[in-house]
């Protein structure tokens, strides 16, 4: 899969992303195939199944971030959507959104998985 094949199936803003890898597809190349060894997500599913939510606020926070510099917008997106669920006392909403959040995290690392050099 080449990078415009990713973006366009993750809805990826591949332009504004890249102005901030400095227009470098190799960097951002070499960031993406490292995003699905990063921690985060798995101790936010660790987080979500013990309840813990201040660890839910602060996993789901992280990803937003690291989601966000890689356009990653529906991961972000969604991890914000967990950050405001705790924030606002709405902790029975964050099993729904995680159960979303899983699904667009895996369509992410399945099309990142496929990416070419």
């Amino acid at each position: 899969m080449k990078l415009e094949e990713l973006a366009q199936a993750i809805a990826m803003d591949l332009d504004g992303t890249l102005a901030r890898f400095g227009g470098s597809r190799a960097l951002l190349l070499r960031f993406l195939k490292k995003f699905p060894q990063d921690a985060t997500y798995a101790a936010l599913r660790t987080a979500v199944e013990s309840g813990s939510w201040t660890e839910v606020e602060r996993t789901a926070h992280t990803l937003k971030g690291v989601a966000a510099n890689l356009g990653l917008e529906r991961i972000s997106s969604g991890s914000g959507a967990l950050v405001q669920a705790v924030r606002s006392g709405a902790q029975e909403d964050v099993p729904r959104l995680f159960t979303a959040l899983a699904a667009d995290y895996a369509a992410a690392e399945k099309a990142v998985a496929a990416l070419e050099e």
